[in-house]
């Protein structure tokens, strides 16, 4: 009989939320950047020369991308942590 435990899933959707995390501030500072601003990591803004505010916004792309990052993600995790445990 084949033991089934969700544990692996967890945690490959965890790993995932936190790539995505991380994946997600690289990229608003790198949009930023790309807008001729500069991002004050304090107040997590995005400013132009003037002291202007410059609204950053979340892409169709970019959403995407979190979506096949997170299903790739939590999936070779999940892989990953069954083979190496053997669960």
């Amino acid at each position: 009989m084949m033991k089934n435990t969700l544990l692996p899933s967890l945690v490959g959707v965890l790993a995932s939320l936190f790539v995505v995390w991380w994946l997600h501030g690289f990229l608003l500072v790198d949009s930023c950047l790309d807008n001729s601003g500069t991002f004050n990591y304090e107040t997590n803004l995005c400013m132009d020369e003037n002291s202007q505010l410059i609204e950053l916004t979340t892409s169709s792309a970019m959403l995407v991308t979190y979506c096949i990052v997170i299903m790739l993600v939590s999936l070779l995790t999940a892989s990953l942590i069954r083979k190496t445990f053997k669960i």
